[in-house]
């Protein structure tokens, strides 16, 4: 009886271990799934990974354009700066120039009442006191003060009285009125010059061997 009972018992037996081994591998593959599932790796996750490479670059593109900028300002307050002193430098000239127009203007008038006094004074003396001055203030005064126009319009008139030109009461207003409106622009156009652009609208004289730069005889 027991033989038989060990007989029946084997294919039973052998079922289960079957089905248990089935059962096993069937826990294997759900084991390796779960592995692959968790492997796998959400579509995201290259763009979170990329998120600190971003960060890093727009601190870098932040950086940068703080520099372009801080030049940037820079450049605008050494312009600022530079503008500002230049005005500041013309200013402090045409305040320089004030005196020196005022002197100008009467030396200009001076000049002017001595040729109006010569071209249409019939008193000899009168002629004779009025042509001293003229000559005076030509070889003195007017150098100072005068722009190149102005001494040419005295070197015109004075060829009246040099004797370089025959010159009747006529042609000398004519020279008179030329040399007034020379004087006029003269103190229109200084009064809009630094001392520098003055002083580079007149004629240059020079003594000794060198030769003035100007052509306009300076002798009476």
């Amino acid at each position: 009886m027991s033989g038989a009972t060990t007989t029946e018992d084997t294919p039973e037996r052998a079922l289960r271990l079957s089905q248990l081994e089935h059962i096993q591998l069937e826990n294997e593959k759900l084991k390796l799934e779960l592995v692959a599932i968790r492997k796998r790796r959400p579509w995201y996750h290259i763009l979170t990974q990329m998120v600190p490479l971003i960060t890093a670059f727009v601190a870098i593109a932040g950086f940068c354009w703080g520099i372009v900028q801080y030049r940037d300002q820079q450049t605008k307050n050494r312009l600022a700066q530079e503008s500002q002193s230049s005005r500041e430098a013309e200013t402090a000239e045409r305040e320089f120039m004030k005196p020196w127009l005022e002197n100008q203007r009467e030396t200009y008038l001076q000049a002017l009442s001595a040729v109006a006094s010569v071209a249409n004074s019939d008193d000899p003396e009168t002629q004779k006191q009025a042509t001293e001055e003229f000559w005076q203030l030509y070889q003195g005064k007017m150098i100072l003060v005068e722009t190149t126009s102005v001494s040419g319009g005295m070197v015109h008139f004075g060829h009246c009285l040099d004797g370089k030109d025959s010159c009747d009461r006529k042609e000398m207003n004519a020279r008179c009125r030329a040399l007034a409106t020379a004087m006029a622009e003269s103190m229109a156009a200084t009064a809009k010059m630094t001392f520098k652009e003055f002083v580079d609208n007149k004629f240059r004289y020079s003594s000794g061997p060198h030769k003035a730069t100007d052509e306009v005889s300076t002798e009476p």
